[in-house]
């Protein structure tokens, strides 16, 4: 069940970057009260908010079932979904250094769950 949880808080974060990222992309958003509120409150961003919101809240029964130490540096594997959904969906290149990277964040993680 634990493990169930983290894995549901990875995934409201990264639905939630996903549609913050979505909601700025179409948006108009300047350093002004109203453009910033127009923003917040359009549906893709709002959305995000909403499953960054919920994956905040299940990240805290996340850190009662397992140790800060493994479950903070877990959340790294997020970046990997991130990189490939940037990738797939909004066409965003995957240079090598990224590839390395993402080996390394496997890697870690791996020897942080063992």
């Amino acid at each position: 069940m634990k493990y169930v949880l983290l894995a549901s808080s990875m995934l409201l974060a990264i639905v939630g970057q996903f549609f913050l990222k979505k909601g700025i992309l179409v948006s108009t958003l300047t350093p002004n009260l109203e453009s910033i509120l127009r923003t917040i409150l359009s549906p893709f961003v709002l959305l995000g908010f909403i499953a960054y919101g919920a994956s905040s809240i299940i990240w805290l029964f996340v850190l009662q079932k397992f140790p800060l130490s493994t479950a903070y540096p877990a959340i790294s594997l997020t970046y990997i979904a991130i990189v490939l959904i940037s990738f797939y969906v909004l066409k965003e290149p995957i240079s090598s250094l990224k590839i390395i990277g993402i080996f390394l964040i496997i890697t870690g993680v791996y020897f942080l769950f063992k």
